[in-house]
């Protein structure tokens, strides 16, 4: 379904030229205009510091290859804070650390142009001890992603009075990447004769977990999905229902119509969510984390402790409590433990499970700890680093190479699953991650470059054609895709050899005359390559794979030099689960009694999946955000 996109920031960044009052940092710089240059997640950074004699006077950031909504984030807060403290020393922003660091790393190494020494460098500035703040209400959020803005929003319109907190800057978790969400029959389903059988969306979920699934809460979530899409769009989320497949998931082709697509990108839909929050009277504070959930003598969760942006302490005292902070991604030492290794940061790295270590001390139980949401593939991030050095942005391209019916082999030199199923993205996922390594490499050969060369990836399948008279869009990564774009993408002849070529020796790419040889320079063994490739290109000859039982008529022989390999690791997008939950979305303990008080939903929340995300279009922010307007609702009831 997803086809996540290489986003470019721009060369012209916003500049923030900002004087300071007061005295500078005591050291003295070479009064001018200098560049440094640090590495993003995506990329250098390249930024530029202008100082006086004594003073840091502006920092901007020149070029980035970021994700533009973190990348914007980031240089808002940190360039600011870099001439506030006239000290390179300042906080990263949550949800943008690669970002943070990018600009930091730069605007240190323009200071050491300008004479700075390493002292004035890592000279903090010293914080001011900030009064502690009390708040009473009688619905408390922490999380401000899809399910807790959603959440807040739905208690809110219900009456209650409401406090939502958010540890990032502004909307920064996977709702604001995700494309759209799933129903079975919201109005445009319904005025579009397009409703979809919820016994089908049942047995997928079923068919994904094998039974490990709460079926009660799989069920009133089906059912919940339409009205909140209708809800969804009534408060500003525009969201448009488009065709199976769009996004680059082919092989959705033809299965019913589920996804309703941002059309304005996840960042603005949340961000117009929570206008429309404040406008009804919550109240959002942002780089608000939250520590702790407060309890009575009766073990009844009372409130939340969160420490403000200033850093003071900042106690809520609330009836309810809604726990939605987007699971465990970014915490290795929670992935090593729950999912074991190796295993794959998640792609929004703010989450730390900081839901779950609360909702647990308070006496929830634990269920889809291990439930993890493996989506794609991608390259380490020193593999990109590596590779943005020699050729910047244009690394991306190799990304076109994933998704097409070549083969694959791992890292033992083994064939190991039916390549015309690469397009199902969350099986695909799963099943590189459970290779060895998490590590899989693409095989092709020189022909079908040609063919690429001459025709575009046309040549080799068409995977947009059907929507050439019935143009397709929505957002994925704030970014447009629609059939129009690609169809003219797979329709346009490319020559990938010169990036190949460039790239061939850097750990990622590899290329030689001889099938022994690549197998040499991958690392893997000769005899189970050569095998692998015998075996594959024997299936298209003979018409019959008997090993993996791939459709023959859709593979794509191995058979001229030079051969190039690519490797890719496993994408995981997050983590999907950890609270043990009711049909109400309240937490439970683990004989199934509700904590008193205390609602998860979301990422935090477990009992929708298996091992594997559900293989159909718009699942997690589908239950994101229905589960999350479902324990907004549930709670202002139990209130009033």
């Amino acid at each position: 379904m997803m086809k996540f996109k290489q986003v470019l920031a721009g060369v012209a960044a916003s500049v923030l030229l900002l004087s300071v009052a007061g005295c500078g940092n005591g050291g003295t710089y070479k009064a001018g205009t200098y560049t440094g240059t640090g590495q993003g997640k995506d990329g250098p950074v390249k930024v530029q510091v202008t100082v006086t004699k004594d003073k840091i006077k502006g920092v901007k950031v020149l070029r980035t290859n970021d994700n533009k909504v973190l990348a914007d984030e980031a240089e808002k807060k940190v360039t600011k804070e870099i001439v506030k403290d006239q000290s390179v020393k300042v906080d990263v922003v949550s949800g943008a650390t690669h970002s943070s660091n990018g600009i930091i790393e730069g605007a240190k190494k323009a200071l050491k142009k300008a004479g700075a020494s390493e002292s004035q460098l890592n000279k903090a500035a010293k914080k001011k001890d900030a009064k502690a703040q009390t708040a009473h209400t009688d619905v408390a959020v922490v999380g401000a992603g899809a399910a807790g803005t959603a959440a807040a929003l739905a208690a809110r319109q219900s009456g209650a009075n409401v406090v939502l907190l958010e540890k990032t800057a502004s909307p920064m978790g996977a709702g604001t990447l995700a494309g759209g969400m799933f129903a079975a029959d919201s109005a445009q389903q319904k005025a579009q004769h397009k409703t979809v059988s919820k016994q089908w969306l049942y047995d997928k979920y079923m068919d994904a977990s094998q039974g490990y699934m709460n079926s009660v809460l799989v069920r009133k979530v089906i059912d919940q999905a339409g009205p909140t899409v209708d809800w969804l769009n009534k408060n500003g989320a525009d969201m448009k229902l488009v065709d199976a497949g769009t996004g680059g998931s082919y092989a959705h082709q033809g299965d019913p119509a589920t996804l309703h697509g941002y059309q304005k990108g996840g960042t603005k839909a949340i961000k117009a969510l929570q206008s429309q929050y404040k406008k009804d009277g919550g109240k959002l504070y942002f780089s608000t984390p939250a520590k702790k959930l407060l309890t009575n003598s009766k073990h009844q969760v009372t409130g939340v402790v969160a420490t403000k942006a200033n850093g003071a302490k900042f106690t809520v005292h609330a009836k309810k409590v809604i726990i939605a902070t987007g699971g465990y991604g970014g915490n290795q030492k929670m992935l090593n433990r729950y999912l074991g290794k190796p295993n794959t940061k998640g792609q929004v790295l703010q989450n730390k499970g900081d839901g779950l270590k609360m909702a647990w001390a308070a006496g929830a139980g634990k269920e889809g700890t291990d439930t993890t949401h493996y989506f794609w593939e991608t390259f380490t991030n020193s593999e990109i680093k590596h590779m943005t050095k020699s050729v910047g942005a244009k690394y991306f391209a190799l990304t076109a190479f994933s998704a097409y019916p070549n083969l694959r082999v791992n890292v033992q030199g083994q064939r190991f699953s039916d390549e015309t199923d690469a397009t199902l993205y969350a099986r695909r996922g799963a099943e590189i991650a459970s290779q060895p390594k998490q590590t899989e490499y693409v095989v092709f050969d020189t022909a079908m470059l040609n063919k690429i060369k001459e025709k575009g990836t046309v040549a080799i399948e068409d995977q947009y054609g059907k929507w050439k008279n019935n143009p397709q869009s929505y957002m994925e990564f704030n970014e447009p895709s629609n059939t129009k774009d690609s169809i003219k993408r797979e329709n346009t002849p490319t020559n990938f050899e010169p990036l190949l070529s460039q790239l061939a020796g850097n750990g990622v790419v590899f290329k030689s005359d001889s099938l022994a040889d690549l197998a040499k320079q991958m690392g893997v063994s000769q005899t189970n390559f050569k095998q692998s490739v015998s075996q594959y290109n024997g299936a298209i000859t003979q018409g019959k794979d008997t090993q993996f039982f791939a459709n023959p008529k859709r593979l794509i022989s191995v058979k001229t030099g030079p051969y190039y390999a690519v490797k890719y690791v496993a994408r995981n997008l997050g983590t999907l689960g950890g609270v043990r939950i009711n049909d109400q979305i309240q937490a439970t303990k683990t004989n199934g009694k509700a904590i008193p008080n205390l609602y998860v939903a979301g990422a935090d929340a477990g009992g929708m999946y298996g091992k594997i995300y559900v293989d159909f279009e718009g699942g997690t922010l589908g239950f994101a955000y229905t589960s999350g307007r479902l324990a907004g609702l549930n709670a202002a009831k139990a209130i009033n």
